[in-house]
């Protein structure tokens, strides 16, 4: 019989008395947030430039509650005090949990990204009874048009691909911090609130507002990070790293696939066009840890607390070298209930077998994480569920939105609240 682990935080929605903005990660009490003007003539921001709307300290409200601007229009977008930048409205409620996402370049962060969130929305509510929704439609448009490329396409037939992530772009921002200009990544940010029917309400399922990084794999390259473009300290903050080895591109797990692989990822005489990365991802890996050790000031042996998920992407292309994976879903649903409970053990089981096809083929990697991070778990997951088309007339590669079919995309987030403890997915206990 399935029991559910406990919890005993009551779930109580009040209004929070310290934040920490999710753009420059600075810390301020509530009473000092910002308001963003909708007034069309209240232009330009001190931080943000002319063409940005104001932002003010409220000292004027209507009798609804709603701030003020020296024109009188009500305002109800909000803003960081440090950078000005904007920020949704559930930071007020919910605690932050922050998930960044590092890989090298073209290790599969984009696509994975897309299938994870995609198949969230559905799977926390049809299994867990859990909303999983936008905190800020404008924050996540370019998660949203990541999907509706993979899995609202109306051209079900065509060969789609997802734009490669820049290290400039939509995906940052241009703000003023002490005066100097200075370039933030863009979160994408969700919220997790039980539904109505949540069979275990007298629990704490807690909500919570889920921030997540994606940077161009560039962004970790050495000498990248500095003053002005400090676009990946959010791994200070993390309560998980996810980094995603892109087996493919190792040659070491090239020659492990003896049998001809029929995946232009694997095998370059298929043809197409499928963008590798110039540098070794281990050496992204390495440079990673290096800046969390200089900016949380952790000694050279010092491990990391927070989790470290390595996430082997591309399944799909060497599953012939995981031959203990059932691909079985990793959640049972509970007797009688509308709710499914987590298996832990069983993805700690695959992360023991994983952990040594990584040792037999790739031992530094292993070495490197764990020398870390005190908790490290090894995943493995597929975006699309099977491989490029090349497209004959161009010879470049993508995928056709009607075969994509991902694996296992949404457990590393799910294995993630298990062992940070947030407490949105009740564990399997056999």
């Amino acid at each position: 019989m399935s029991t559910l682990n406990e919890y005993s935080t009551p779930n109580r929605m009040k209004i929070r008395t310290q934040i920490s903005c999710p753009h420059c990660w600075h810390e301020f009490s509530t009473d000092q947030i910002l308001f963003i003007s909708e007034s069309p003539e209240l232009l330009g921001d001190v931080k943000l430039g002319d063409i940005a709307p104001v932002r003010f300290l409220p000292f004027r409200f209507d009798v609804s509650g709603a701030a003020l601007d020296s024109h009188g229009i009500a305002c109800h977008k909000l803003a960081c005090p440090n950078c000005h930048l904007q920020i949704p409205r559930a930071i007020l409620q919910m605690p932050n949990s922050f998930i960044s996402i590092v890989g090298a370049p073209a290790s599969g962060k984009s696509y994975f990204l897309a299938s994870m969130i995609w198949k969230l929305r559905k799977t926390m509510t049809r299994n867990f009874c859990m909303n999983f929704t936008d905190a800020d439609t404008a924050m996540n448009k370019r998660i949203r048009d990541y999907e509706s490329t993979q899995f609202m396409n109306t051209g079900e037939n065509k060969i789609v691909a997802i734009e490669k992530t820049e290290a400039q772009g939509d995906i940052y921002n241009r703000t003023k911090i002490n005066g100097q200009e200075t370039t933030l990544a863009q979160p994408f940010t969700f919220t997790i609130t039980a539904m109505p029917d949540h069979p275990f309400q007298k629990q704490a399922y807690r909500s919570q507002m889920i921030c997540l990084y994606d940077n161009a794999g560039e962004s970790f390259l050495p000498g990248s990070d500095n003053i002005t473009q400090p676009v990946t300290r959010h791994l200070v903050k993390s309560d998980v790293i996810m980094f995603l080895f892109d087996p493919t591109q190792d040659q070491r797990f090239q020659k492990a696939c003896k049998k001809t692989v029929a995946d232009p990822q694997m095998n370059s005489s298929l043809g197409g066009t499928v963008r590798r990365s110039e540098v070794r991802q281990e050496t992204v890996l390495t440079e990673m840890i290096e800046r969390i050790r200089a900016h949380a000031r952790l000694s050279f042996h010092e491990k990391h607390k927070r989790p470290l998920i390595i996430v082997l992407t591309k399944l799909d292309a060497w599953k012939q070298l995981a031959t203990f994976f059932d691909y079985k879903r990793l959640w049972y649903r509970l007797p009688d209930k509308s709710i499914c409970v987590f298996d832990v053990k069983k993805i700690e089981e695959y992360s023991q077998q994983l952990r040594q096809l990584l040792l037999d083929l790739i031992p530094d990697l292993v070495s490197t994480a764990e020398s870390f991070a005190e908790n490290v778990t090894y995943m493995a997951v597929s975006a699309t569920g099977g491989p490029p088309t090349v497209d004959p007339k161009t010879n470049a590669t993508g995928y056709i939105p009607s075969t994509i079919n991902p694996v296992w995309v949404e457990t590393p987030f799910l294995y993630a609240q298990t062992i940070t403890k947030k407490y949105c997915v009740p564990i399997y206990n056999p």
